[in-house]
């Protein structure tokens, strides 16, 4: 069974991205840390569906510029 909660570098891992542009995503607030005592802690499901909201841009994006490349 997977975990509900994940740690930075399981996050980042999770993305593919460095645990320093996931810290930027969370301090602009596009991905929610929740506080367990002194520790950091995100939802899996908070970082599933952040990728939805990557697709859903890039489609947004698409139709707002067609013909660009």
């Amino acid at each position: 069974m997977e975990a509900l909660l994940v740690n930075d570098r399981e996050a980042s891992q999770l993305l593919s991205i460095s645990r320093s542009k996931f810290h930027v995503l969370v301090a602009e607030g596009r991905i929610q840390r929740l506080k367990i005592g002194r520790s950091a802690r995100y939802r899996r499901t908070d970082i599933l569906e952040f990728t939805k909201t990557l697709a859903a841009d890039a489609s947004r994006d698409a139709v707002a510029a067609p013909g660009r490349p």
